[in-house]
């Protein structure tokens, strides 16, 4: 038997308990991330600043989240920079517990130091902690005021949100025919991170003729590539009138990175030519473009 967040206790003292709360939290957020503020900064010392704001923590699935507020302030200092190679820094968010063997129940800040090398790496959080930021300290450097930001921030998303248009790539030019040879590798490129498994809708706009106004037909393959792999293939029936084009796909891709892009070739006919920016006529061309729209949490 559970009671509901926002009853109260009844006379003997039953009600909510720490962790149903937690996995009531947790039902709320696709994953843990920050949910506004805690900007990582350098300082003139060996320090981090993390600003003011919020985040969503967890130990588990199984314990469930919590948001975490924490009002500004420094980090414990770091080491100076290894007088030959850069190193990575992580710099972390967690909510204590001392009912889980924490000192007290106290947010904090805290920062892992990663191994110096030629090619840096990001060392991990500690378990229980929610990353704000990597910074690339550099060789030799006396302060981290001079360290990098390295990757995005990663935000906590509620559940069943809709992230909008994830990349929009454009070729702003006009492009003569392409039938010889076939240009299959992918132009219109982005890599981006997934939050959590996702359902995508990638979308290609091309503004394609025949070279000539002579009646010429011919037929354009789309091809979408996703992490490095053909996906799907779109044809575009193209005449000797200028037409933009819509070639669409629907995917599903799990959390994590992920690179997009998209390689085009002329499959029959003269060649298609591209056409982009406002013409003699004043009418608008697109070139080509791809775009990759988010349509919400992969249940």
């Amino acid at each position: 038997m559970t009671t509901a967040l926002g009853v109260a206790p009844d006379s003997t003292g039953r009600g909510m308990d720490p962790p149903t709360h937690r996995r009531i939290i947790k039902a709320h957020w696709e994953n843990v991330g920050i949910v506004c503020g805690l900007d990582v900064t350098g300082r003139s010392d060996l320090r981090y600043n993390v600003a003011a704001g919020v985040a969503v923590c967890s130990r588990g699935n199984a314990d469930g989240y919590t948001e975490a507020y924490w009002n500004g302030g420094q980090t414990v200092a770091v080491s100076a920079g290894d007088p030959s190679n850069p190193r990575i820094d992580t710099i972390w968010l967690k909510a204590n517990d001392i009912s889980q063997g924490d000192e007290d129940n106290q947010v904090a800040v805290g920062v892992t130091q990663g191994t110096p090398s030629a090619n840096p790496v990001a060392p991990s959080v500690p378990s229980g902690c929610t990353r704000l930021m990597s910074m690339r300290m550099p060789a030799a450097a006396s302060s981290t005021q001079s360290a990098t930001m390295v990757d995005t921030q990663d935000y906590a998303i509620p559940y069943g949100a809709n992230l909008g248009i994830l990349a929009r790539i454009a070729e702003n030019k006009d492009l003569q025919a392409s039938s010889n040879p076939a240009y299959t590798a992918p132009f219109l490129i982005d890599t981006f991170k997934m939050p959590t498994d996702r359902n995508l809708l990638l979308t290609m706009y091309a503004c394609v003729s025949a070279p000539s106004k002579n009646g010429a037909k011919g037929v354009a393959a789309v091809r979408f590539v996703v992490d490095g792999n053909l996906y799907t293939t779109r044809k575009i029936e193209y005449t000797d009138s200028w037409v933009t084009h819509e070639c669409t796909c629907s995917l599903q891709l799990a959390k994590g990175p992920h690179t997009i892009g998209v390689a085009m070739f002329n499959e029959q006919g003269p060649g298609y030519v591209t056409h982009y920016g406002v013409k003699d006529n004043g009418d608008t061309y697109v070139g080509r473009v791809l775009v990759v729209k988010d349509e919400g949490v992969a249940r």
